[in-house]
């Protein structure tokens, strides 16, 4: 017998229990979707000898609204300022565990991404982490101060 089983991403990363009519069942941290659990005894009875079967819990991730999968690697998506992708700088970048610091080389491109080594999706079978992909978005500034203004015109008459 399958039956399917929704979890956040907070649970699947972090691992969590849930409460079945045969008791708790216990879900590893670092499960994904599509995963099978194996619930002895839980599923339906065989109708020849009566002995109870297994139950297998299929495990669906609901989609979380910052981070996704490729892969193996947990990706996100980070916005920077212009003068940070010119210029480098470190910025806050949220990670399953809370935010880390990450150094962003001057120079970097819009929609390049950096790896966070270890940050991502834990192993539940050999433990480890995988890496968490950042990508970097540029977002120009809403409302430019005269100052910025003035410095943009002059960037852009010396280009």
């Amino acid at each position: 017998m399958e039956a399917t089983i929704t979890l956040t991403l907070s649970e699947a990363f972090h691992g969590t229990k849930r409460q079945l009519k045969g008791g708790a069942v216990s879900i590893p941290a670092g499960v994904k979707s599509g995963s099978k659990i194996r619930i002895r005894g839980q599923g339906q009875p065989d109708p020849m000898t009566q002995q109870m079967g297994d139950l297998y819990l299929k495990i669906e991730i609901q989609p979380h609204s910052f981070f996704r999968f490729d892969g193996e690697n947990l990706t996100c998506e980070v916005p920077i300022t212009p003068d940070e992708l010119v210029l480098g700088g470190s910025i806050a970048v949220p990670t399953p565990d809370g935010p880390v610091t990450m150094n962003i080389p001057a120079g970097i491109r819009s929609g390049q991404s950096l790896r966070l080594k270890g940050k991502g999706w834990p192993q539940p079978k050999g433990g480890g982490r995988t890496d968490q992909l950042v990508k970097l978005m540029v977002v120009p500034p809403k409302n430019l101060t005269p100052i910025e203004q003035e410095c943009y015109e002059k960037l852009k008459a010396k280009s």
